[in-house]
């Protein structure tokens, strides 16, 4: 009788305990992501209709929350601000900044959400990001070695992390024809593809399920041409001095290219070229083989067909 009177004991005590952690469950919570369900404005309700329409959330400013939470000890208003901050993924924080600019008209958000609908997101269902921000420029900052001042690195066309793909989209006023737009959006696509295989961008990619083809050249990336004696240039005549170290696409004048590029490039390969069309092209270079070999079944496995 008196292990049922303790058991009964026990399942009260768990009962309890489920109903106390219930009554901590937050209520009310707000998808920091998503419009005002209730606002009317233009960007809010182009912004709702592009989540009903793709499951993926829109966004024209890195700020998510900015909150008025009262005056502090000394009587100047404090607020609570929340950004996507790029530099910070679920394991780490790079020594990187960004900045922005802005869409500047409604126009111009339109016109961005039109060509995400009609020309990216359809090759990009399988590895469709949690948001994109899209914004007209971003500037990348990089800290140097020891410390000092962020120094101004490139701008990249996208970058993301974990709940968040930024797209550089200043190019997309200038473009004209179908075709135009098709290239574009496949550039933008096969970055989100390498962006969708994970890893950690600070610490060489490990966890990537690219870090074999990223370990090929984990060193060489962004390092100047001149340590490597190739000459300064974006001409194709040296295009085959980087063949022979692993690259096949010339993206800098001084630098050889960054982790994000090359795979870039190569998953573009993979998704443009028939296997004997690469093999026939690149068939003495022993290190752009095997690179190949490596990312091909990882391009494949997402579906995705240009």
């Amino acid at each position: 009788m008196k292990y049922i009177i303790l058991y009964i004991i026990v399942l009260a005590g768990c009962f309890t305990a489920c109903q106390q952690e219930d009554s901590l469950t937050p209520s009310n919570i707000s998808d920091l992501f998503a419009p005002n369900p209730e606002a009317t404005d233009a960007e809010s309700v182009l912004r709702r209709e592009f989540f009903n329409t793709t499951g993926c959330y829109l966004l024209f400013n890195d700020t998510l929350r900015h909150e008025y939470k009262g005056e502090d000890t000394f009587g100047n208003p404090y607020y609570e601000t929340e950004l996507i901050g790029l530099e910070w993924n679920l394991t780490s924080a790079v020594s990187t900044r960004y900045l922005f600019e802005y869409l500047k008209t409604q126009e111009q958000k339109e016109q961005a959400a039109s060509f995400l609908q009609t020309y990216l997101i359809p090759k990009i269902k399988n590895v469709l990001p949690y948001s994109i921000l899209v914004i007209n420029k971003m500037d990348k900052y990089l800290l140097p070695d020891g410390g000092g001042k962020y120094e101004y690195s490139d701008s990249p066309l996208v970058y993301s992390n974990t709940r968040c793909t930024a797209l550089n989209i200043s190019e997309l006023w200038d473009l004209n024809g179908e075709e135009n737009f098709v290239k574009f959006s496949q550039d933008i696509c096969c970055r989100i593809i390498f962006a969708s295989w994970g890893g950690d961008p600070g610490n060489f990619y490990q966890g990537s399920k690219a870090y074999d083809f990223l370990k090929v050249n984990n060193y060489d990336y962004e390092a100047l041409k001149s340590d490597y004696y190739i000459p300064d240039g974006l001409g194709d005549e040296y295009i085959e001095d980087l063949y022979y170290e692993g690259f096949i696409e010339n993206t800098s004048e001084r630098y050889l290219p960054s982790a994000t590029e090359d795979a870039a490039a190569y998953i573009k390969a993979c998704l443009t070229m028939t296997d004997e069309e690469f093999r026939a092209k690149f068939s003495d270079y022993r290190k752009v083989i095997k690179k190949y070999e490596i990312i091909k079944p990882l391009v494949e496995a997402t579906g995705i067909q240009f």
